[in-house]
């Protein structure tokens, strides 16, 4: 059971198990946040078309809708990120031959080719967020991260509400 940290207390003076799960996530979410939008900058873009990138890197031809799914984003934001990468010529827009009313999305040539740098900067995070790390360790980490991003997942969006929809990760092993 998780306690409550009363905020005249710092957390150097706390046991480890008396911090919130939240509080690291928050951290590790943030800290990664801001050094991919630092490299992003150099890049002219920022770290919300950062994984879009990577998502269509993975799977092109998805809709912003599935886009917005995998990224557990609001379609407006997705919206926003594709336009700005479509402007910059790193994204384009086809609508679908057998249903007019969904637009597809893919890397053009040029997005294409800063795929690998977009991945370096993903790797480079990630190398810095493992340091020290075994690699027994690193993979006991992602799949104790992933069993946690599930069991957070579904219990925020239970089935058969509004906004339920599957895992984005279900298919991972």
């Amino acid at each position: 059971m998780t306690t409550v940290v009363p905020a005249t207390v710092h957390y150097k003076e706390q046991n480890m198990n008396d911090i919130p799960l939240g509080a690291f996530t928050s951290i590790i979410y943030r800290s990664q946040f801001v050094r991919i939008n630092n490299r992003m900058k150099e890049l002219g873009l920022s770290a919300g078309q950062f994984f879009v990138l990577i998502i269509l890197s993975i799977e092109q031809g998805i809709t912003q809708d599935t886009l917005a799914g995998k990224l557990l984003i609001d379609k407006g934001s997705i919206a926003r990120a594709v336009n700005v990468l479509e402007d910059k010529s790193l994204v384009k827009r086809i609508t679908d031959e057998n249903n007019r009313r969904a637009v597809r999305l893919y890397l053009t040539e040029t997005g294409k080719q800063l795929i690998p740098e977009i991945v370096r900067i993903d790797n480079e995070w990630e190398e810095a967020a493992f340091s020290g790390f075994t690699e027994e360790e690193k993979t006991q980490a992602k799949e104790l991260l992933h069993k946690i991003a599930k069991n957070s997942y579904e219990s925020a969006y239970k089935k058969g509400d509004k906004k339920w929809k599957e895992f984005p990760l279900k298919d991972l092993q």
